[in-house]
Formats: C-alpha cells, structure tokens, sequence
C-alpha cells in the first residue's frame, strides 16, 4: 500500500489537487472573512449585539445548511458526471439543484421573518438581545434566496475545473461587504448610523452582487456545463431526480440535524449567560476560518475522487483517499499552531468588550485550537471522502449520534447537572468530535463509500 500511495502521490496528483483546493480555500476563506469583519466591526457596538447576531444567525445556519445538502448531492453527482465526461448529465443537475433549492428556500425564508422574534427568543432571555437578533434576523432571511442560487453553483463550477472563476467572485462580494459595513453601520458617506441593522443589510446586499456575477459567469463564461430550460426539460428524467434526492436528502437530513445540534449547544452557552453567548460569537469567525482551510482539502478529495469513481477507477480513489487524509490533518496541526501564536492578536481586536469576558474568551480559545485538529480530520474524511462516493447514510447516522449521545448530553451535563464554567462545558463538548474521527478513519478504510453512482438503478 505504502509504494501504491508513493506512486500515486506524483507531482500531477498535486498539481490536480492544488488546481481546486487552492482557489476553493481561498474561496472558502474569503468567505470566512466575511464574517470576521463581520463579527469585529458589529463588536465595537457591545456585548449584546455580538450576542443578538450569534442568537439570529444559527437559525439562519440551519436553513443554509439543508441548501447546502441540496447542492451537495448535485456536486457529487456533476464530479462523477464530469470524470465520465458526461457534460449533459452536468447540465441538468445542476439546473435540477437550482430549482429544488429555489422552492425549499422561498417558505423558508417567509418562517424566519415570521417567527423571527420566536426563533432568537430560544437562544436568549435577554429583552435587548432578542430585539436587536429578531430586527437582524428578519433582514438577512432573504438573503436565502440569492443563497441558493450561489451555493449550487459555486459547487457546479467547482465541480467542472473552474474553481478559481468562484474565487474571484467570492473576493468581490467580501470587498462589497466590507465597504457596506463600514457605510451603514458608522455612518459614512453621509448615511445614517444604523448598527447591527446596517450589518444586516451589508450582508443583504454584497450577496446579491456575488448572486448576479455568479450568474453572469455561469451563462456567458462557462464552457462546461449549460443553464437552459430547453436542456433541463429536455433531458431530465423522474430516475435523475430520484438520482439527487437519493444523495442529497440524507446529506439535508444530516445537515439539518447537525446543525439544529450546533444550536442546542449555542442554547446552553445562551443559558450561562450574554457573556458566554458573546464569547462563543467572538471564536465563532476562528472556527469558521480553520474550518476553510480544511474545507479545501475536503473539497479537493471529493471532486477528484468523484472523477475518479465517475470513471471506475477505484483502486485509484482508494490510494489518494489516504493521501487526501494525510494532507487534512498537516493542515490541521499547521494551522493550529499558527492560531496559538495569533491569539493576543485576534482577541485584542475586541477593545471594547469587558476585560472578563475576554479573559474567558482566552481560555475557550485553546480548546478551539484541540477541536480544530479533530476537525482537520473529520471534514476531510467526511465530506471529502466518504462524500465523494455517496456514503451518505453512514455519515448522517455518524454525525446525529456522535453529537445527540455524545456531545449533547455531555454538555446539558457539564452545564446544568455540574455546574461547570463555560470552558469546561466547551471540552466535554469536544467529545462529540474525537468519537467521530475514530470511526470516520474506520469507515474510510472498509472500502464501503467506493460507489459509482451515476450508473446506479
């Protein structure tokens, strides 16, 4: 095994993984930095607006990530469509992924605005947070809309060779971002100061730009796949759509569940107080900017490993799974140890939050830095690898009970029944990740996720 890996683990094998995984991090990073800013600029306002955006933005977050699961499952078929050089089969999937995400994120959006006071009051007891979360919330539900349509195809572009097209447009929209901000939240420009607000419209905004150059990009200068109506109708059949939904609605389901568990454990740190909740918002861009790193390499491992499954060529996918493996984890360690050395740095960033909730903020950092190293292996093994030939099922029964008997409990316990400080709470949440990076690497290694789909019943 060990020459197949050497053998394999060329300068073309870097070359192919280079050519995606780099412009998909700095992609992934680009949008990271969103919310940094984000997150710095709305923490000069106070502790309660970093709170209300933490409490607003995970109901958000789980209705992304069912939209993300949509286009998932588009993107691992499209990767093995394009590695069987089946460019119509691209087409249509793409087009089907649109749609489905179309008519899943428009009531969506409509119940977030609704019920948005409802919604951040489950995270928060706090009248002021509640306010400002709900006003934030029901501004940035529509951006669900221009969501769906990036995400999709962001992965179809990515998915066909032209992941850099993604960076470029992404880059735009974090710059439109960040002028906005700096517009409507201070005043500039001769507008009004409108806060927390005004972040909400910035982000409103500058993804409505990414939504019309991603369009624009896709219709006019994109050469391997095609978005018309006529193909679509043409060519998509009830087996391409049972085809999707079988990939993509586990990847949803799991999505879904995963994420209403990020939440419960954004309600516990809501129940320790503002403070805890500020500080969980304040790390919450560093998990966010460790985890691009790793989504590159993820996202790497599963198109080239769809390409090669989309061709048959499994002996080759099994090799280069290890070696994609191998390559998430130097990247976790890389990447922690150079979070330690910039702690001061980034929490200095925060002057005017109190100096004890940056002093808790201190200590949960470390504990970031230890999840980040499981985290560098459990996104490249999931949604990488075992993603890539559509293992869904096994990832999404991992995912729901790793986190809903191990982390969730451990947390309800260690906040409630023990009484801990938040830091505590934090580790014995990390349980959820170290069970599920031994069982990933166990999975990866039964062979059980080497599947061509596109010639599946």
């Amino acid at each position: 095994m060990n020459n197949k890996i050497l053998n394999i683990a060329n300068k073309d094998f870097f070359k192919r993984t280079a050519t995606i995984a780099i412009p998909t991090t700095l992609q992934f990073l680009l949008g990271s930095s969103r919310n940094l800013v984000d997150t710095i600029m709305i923490g000069k306002l106070g502790v309660n607006e970093v709170a209300a955006v933490g409490a607003s933005g995970k109901p958000f977050f789980i209705v992304l990530v069912l939209l993300m699961g949509i286009s998932s499952g588009a993107g691992i078929l499209v990767a093995q469509y394009w590695g069987n050089r089946d460019s119509r089969g691209v087409s249509k999937n793409i087009i089907l992924s649109i749609v489905v995400s179309l008519l899943v994120a428009t009531p969506l959006c409509a119940i977030l605005n609704i019920f948005a006071e409802q919604i951040v009051g489950f995270a928060s007891e706090d009248g002021s947070v509640i306010a400002l979360g709900s006003g934030y919330l029901k501004i940035i539900s529509f951006n669900l809309i221009f969501q769906s349509l990036n995400i999709t195809l962001y992965s179809g572009l990515r998915s066909t060779d032209q992941a850099s097209k993604c960076t470029s447009i992404t880059l735009v929209g974090v710059i439109s971002n960040i002028v906005l901000n700096f517009i409507l939240i201070f005043g500039l420009l001769g507008f009004p100061a409108l806060g927390l607000i005004g972040a909400a419209f910035a982000t409103l905004i500058s993804c409505f730009i990414e939504m019309v150059l991603v369009l624009v990009v896709s219709l006019k200068f994109n050469k391997n796949f095609t978005l018309s109506i006529k193909v679509f109708l043409e060519s998509t059949t009830k087996e391409d759509i049972q085809k999707l939904l079988k990939v993509a609605l586990p990847i949803s389901i799991n999505g879904i569940v995963w994420s209403a568990g990020i939440y419960i454990y954004f309600l516990i740190y809501g129940r320790l107080g503002s403070s805890a909740l500020a500080v969980m918002t304040l790390l919450g861009p560093i998990d966010t900017f460790g985890v691009s790193f790793f989504m590159g390499v993820a996202s790497g491992s599963s198109i080239l490993l769809g390409h090669a499954l989309g061709g048959k060529e499994y002996d080759r996918a099994w090799y280069e799974s290890w070696i994609f493996l191998a390559l998430g984890f130097l990247t976790g360690c890389i990447l922690a140890l150079s979070l330690f050395l910039f702690d001061k740095g980034y929490l200095s960033l925060f002057s005017s939050i109190d100096s004890a909730t940056l002093e808790t903020a201190e200590v949960v950092y470390r504990v970031f830095l230890l999840q980040l190293l499981c985290k560098s292996v459990n996104v490249t093994a999931i949604l990488g690898i075992l993603r890539s030939g559509g293992d869904t099922r096994f990832v999404l029964f991992l995912d729901m009970l790793t986190q809903w008997l191990v982390g969730i409990p451990l947390g309800l316990m260690g906040a409630f029944v023990w009484k801990l400080p938040l830091v505590w709470v934090f580790t014995l949440i990390l349980g959820e990740e170290i069970v599920k990076m031994l069982f990933a690497v166990r999975r990866i290694g039964k062979k059980k996720w080497l599947n061509n789909l596109i010639d599946a019943a």
